[in-house]
């Protein structure tokens, strides 16, 4: 019921008792006292305007009750004295209510004010349970870290003190006795060069770890013929092969388009892959050769020796493991080739992995993505803004750790006219921005946190903007920015709800994919406290059909990075009617204010030319305040 209602019924009830004072006896009917508790009792609920409007008109109509009687029997000033007490009731009873009205102000907004607290304390403590998570997270990660050190330092220091010890023994015997036959000096020399050797190869092996993991590997891409590297490669490998009695072929390589990488460093993963073919295979053949696999050209080699167990194909790319170390007859080496290879490859943007079966003999691949050929024959079906500047900008650097979608926006904006570096990691992109100093950079949300702080950090001190994208090619198509916003942690109700309007979303249901329970919760009493429902899903491999069953008006992606991130999209993009559903995802830290987001917020879908003509418009703006 209203309250202007509500008010008029029970002022009415009031005003009833008149009639009933005129059936009961008039002017001395009983009921008329009925008045005084009501009229206090409906302080409790009605306005002073509206006691004072039924005490007069009370008061009023009272006296007129008299008029059914005869004259002489009404004593008029008892009368008047009568209905001033009845207004003056209603006076008093307007000021109660007027005290009580402003009391239960006060009280609601005491009760206001206690939830608000309430629900800012609350916010607190998730907030700092999620940053002693990540603190937790953190320390556990320096541990891993220091233990890692520990088994490195270890590892360095076994593997230096053999040969340091064969040195040291062998030239004190020479140094201290002169009576030492020729021949005996000869060997002894011989050993000592031989350790000498072995020391020198593994000091270039730690080396050459160390700058792979820094990122410093004094890479000079340019196109690369595969053919060339093969057969540099062979020549290298073969007499080691004829000498052990082993068959060494080389497959045709005519054909294959060039690679885009260093030649020497390429070289360097052939020679690796095939020393240890040699090694290991003690009668058979040895084959090596490449071949064209869509973006790609896959280098093999293969052999006909040992093999490895299943459960050993990804140990051995790590440094220092060396398989059956201590039996009888093994090789001997530093366990950095694969290690060190893997860098490389990876390094160059490619992926390298073994196909084996014990007994049998084992075959190591690895890609090199092919080089893109830099014409400009093809009109692009993204245009970018008139400039008539952009022969003056320089490289866009562009960080990604998923090679699909870094190849493609390269050759997206290579397209339009822009020069573009690559890397996959925070550290290597901080490299290349040392050593190149490019124009801009234009990042995916990064897997290692900590190093793409380092980066910002670096790009702040040469003056090169960060723009934050997340990236999403689909089938080979063109790459897509994906989503409409982000959300940081600690998470900010007032930032969620200030994104929230801006995408325009509405009233529903939200749902979360995350499988970090203290994330998934914490967001949804955060979402439940701006008034918005929420529901958690923690399965990515269903997501698409979790949407289909909530229809929500929002969807929230947490911890899910790359390879999964492309599954949910590509199951989004599959229905129709959630294609167009505002997507947000949650970052582990906050962002530094030198970086740009680039999202679909004002677009009208997830992706498609809307996304990277933002792309493209915000790298425009950039070089645009440069030139201007």
């Amino acid at each position: 019921m209203k309250r202007d209602d509500r008010s008029l019924l029970l002022s009415s009830l009031i005003l009833a008792l008149l009639p009933l004072c005129l059936v009961s006896g008039g002017i001395q009917s009983p009921v008329r006292f009925l008045y005084y508790p009501g009229i206090g009792l409906l302080s409790l609920y009605l306005s002073r305007r509206v006691l004072l409007g039924t005490g007069i008109a009370f008061a009023v109509f009272f006296p007129l009750l008299c008029i059914p009687f005869p004259p002489g029997t009404v004593s008029l000033p008892a009368l008047a004295a009568e209905s001033a007490a009845f207004f003056l009731a209603a006076l008093v009873a307007g000021y109660c209510a007027q005290r009580v009205r402003q009391e239960r102000s006060r009280y609601e907004n005491a009760i206001a004010t206690f939830e608000s607290l309430g629900n800012e304390l609350s916010n607190k403590n998730m907030n700092l349970q999620t940053a002693l998570d990540a603190l937790s997270d953190a320390h556990r990660k320096l541990q891993e870290f220091d233990r890692n050190k520990t088994e490195f330092l270890s590892n360095v220091s076994h593997e230096l003190r053999t040969p340091l010890s064969s040195i040291q023994s062998y030239s004190e015997i020479l140094m201290n006795y002169d009576d030492i036959e020729p021949e005996t000096q000869k060997e002894f020399l011989t050993i000592i060069h031989t350790e000498s050797e072995k020391l020198s190869s593994y000091v270039t092996g730690m080396l050459d770890l160390v700058r792979i993991e820094t990122g410093n590997t004094g890479f000079s891409p340019c196109p690369v013929q595969p053919g060339d590297v093969l057969r540099e490669s062979f020549g290298i490998v073969r007499p080691m092969a004829l000498e052990k009695g082993l068959s060494l072929e080389l497959h045709d390589s005519e054909g294959i388009p060039d690679v885009r990488g260093d030649r020497n460093q390429l070289v360097q993963v052939l020679v690796n892959l095939l020393n240890n073919a040699v090694k290991f295979t003690h009668e058979g053949r040895i084959s090596l050769g490449a071949r064209l696999i869509g973006g790609f050209v896959e280098f093999f080699v293969s052999d006909t020796g040992e093999g490895v167990f299943p459960e050993e194909t990804e140990l051995i790319f790590k440094p220092f493991c060396r398989i059956a170390e201590h039996a009888p007859g093994r090789p001997k080496g530093s366990g950095l080739g694969l290690s060190i290879s893997k860098g490389i490859v990876e390094f160059h943007g490619g992926k390298i992995w073994v196909d084996s079966q014990v007994g049998k003999g084992s075959t190591f691949f690895f890609t090199i993505p092919v080089a893109v050929p830099e014409t400009m024959d093809t009109a692009p079906a993204l245009s970018v803004p008139a400039s008539g500047h952009i022969g003056l900008y320089k490289p866009i650097l562009v960080v990604s750790s998923d090679t699909v979608s870094r190849r493609s926006l390269r050759k997206k904006l290579e397209d339009l006219g822009y020069l573009t570096l690559g890397a996959d990691t925070p550290q290597r992109a901080s490299h290349v921005l040392n050593s190149m100093r490019p124009g801009l950079i234009v990042s995916d949300v990064p897997v290692d946190w900590g190093g793409f702080s380092e980066l910002v950090g670096c790009a702040r001190a040469a003056g090169v903007r960060v723009l934050l994208a997340s990236l999403f090619v689909q089938h080979g198509d063109e790459p897509h920015v994906a989503v409409h916003g982000y959300l940081t942690k600690p998470f900010d109700k007032y930032e969620i709800i200030s994104l929230f309007e801006k995408c325009r979303v509405r009233a529903g249901t939200v749902l979360i994919l995350s499988s970090d329970s203290v994330e998934s919760r914490t967001l949804q009493v955060l979402l439940g406290a701006a008034g918005y429902e929420s529901a958690v899903h923690a399965d990515v491999l269903h997501a698409a059909q979790a949407a289909e069953k909530f229809r929500p008006t929002a969807i929230v992606l947490g911890t899910f990075r790359g390879s999964r991130l492309e599954d949910i999209l590509s199951g989004f993009l599959e229905d129709p009617r959630i294609r167009r559903v505002p997507l947000f995802m949650l970052l582990g830290e906050p962002l530094d204010r030198y970086v740009t987001t680039v999202t679909l917020e004002g677009t009208n879908g997830t992706g498609g030319n809307e996304g990277l003509y933002k792309l493209v418009g915000e790298i425009e703006a950039e070089y645009a305040k440069r030139i201007g």
